[in-house]
C-alpha cells in the first residue's frame, strides 16, 4: 500500500492513523489536505473534521500518463457537461502534477466561482473520479483560462518582494491564510535565498506561511 486517505479531528490525528496503516515514518511520506469541515459547517452533525491523504514519497503521486489524459478529458467532459458549459481542454504532464486547462465559452467566471472556490470544487471532483476509475491517486491540477497560473505568478512575485523588505528590516511578515498548494508555492519560490526562510503557523483554514530572517532556530520549523 503507497497511498491511503484518512479522517481526524486534526490533521495530526488523521496522520497518526494514515501512517500506522501504511507503516511510514512522517518523513518518508507526502501529506495532502482533501477536506476540512468545521462545526459551523456541519451544524448538529459535530465538531471539525479533516480528511488527509498520505502517500509515500517516490510512488504513484505525482504526475499521471499520457494514456490517462483520455480520462481526464472524459470527466472534464462529464463535469461540465451537468453544468452545460462548452469547452476545450489542454493537459500538461509536469514533474508533480498533470496540469489540465480549461477554455470555455465565455463562461470562466462561473466556472472559476468567488475567489476560484467553484474551481477549487472541480478540481476536487476531478481528482477524486480519476483515483476511482484508475485506482490511481494522481494530481491534477484544473486551472480555467489560466486563473491559477495568473495567480501563483503573483504570489511568487509577492512572495519574493515581502522576502525583500523581511531582508531589509529583519522583521517577520505573515500572509494572509493560504491553501495548502498555495503555502507550498511560497516554499519553493524562496527556497533557494540564503538570508530568509519560510515557515508555516495556524491550524486548518488559519494556516499561513510566514517569512522570516534565516537563524538556525528557524531550520526545524513547519513547512506543509
Amino acid at each position: 500500500m503507497n497511498s491511503i486517505e484518512a479522517s481526524g479531528k486534526t490533521i495530526e490525528q488523521a496522520l497518526e492513523k494514515a501512517l500506522k496503516e501504511l507503516g511510514a515514518r512522517k518523513d518518508e511520506v507526502d501529506i495532502e489536505i482533501i477536506e476540512e469541515t468545521h462545526a459551523g459547517l456541519r451544524g448538529i452533525f459535530g465538531g471539525k473534521m479533516v480528511r488527509i491523504r498520505v502517500s509515500r514519497r517516490g510512488t504513484e503521486t505525482g504526475a499521471v500518463d499520457v494514456a490517462s489524459s483520455d480520462v481526464i478529458r472524459d470527466i472534464i467532459g462529464e463535469v461540465l457537461g451537468f453544468m452545460g458549459v462548452e469547452h476545450a481542454v489542454t493537459i500538461e504532464d509536469g514533474a508533480d502534477t498533470t496540469f489540465v486547462n480549461i477554455t470555455s465559452s465565455g463562461l470562466d467566471g462561473l466556472l472559476i466561482g468567488r475567489r476560484g472556490e467553484t474551481l477549487a470544487s472541480i478540481q476536487h471532483v476531478v481528482n477524486r473520479i480519476f483515483t476511482s476509475r484508475t485506482g490511481r491517486h494522481s494530481k491534477i491540477t484544473v486551472d480555467v483560462g489560466g486563473y491559477v497560473r495568473r495567480k501563483h505568478r503573483l504570489l511568487v512575485e509577492k512572495a519574493q518582494r515581502l522576502a525583500d523588505r523581511v531582508r531589509q528590516t529583519q522583521r517577520e511578515y505573515d500572509f494572509e491564510p493560504l491553501k495548502a498548494s498555495e503555502r507550498r508555492i511560497i516554499h519553493l519560490a524562496l527556497a533557494e535565498f540564503d538570508d530568509v526562510t519560510t515557515y508555516t503557523i495556524g491550524d486548518g483554514l488559519l494556516r499561513k506561511v510566514v517569512i522570516s530572517p534565516k537563524t538556525s532556530a528557524t531550520d526545524d520549523l513547519p513547512r506543509d
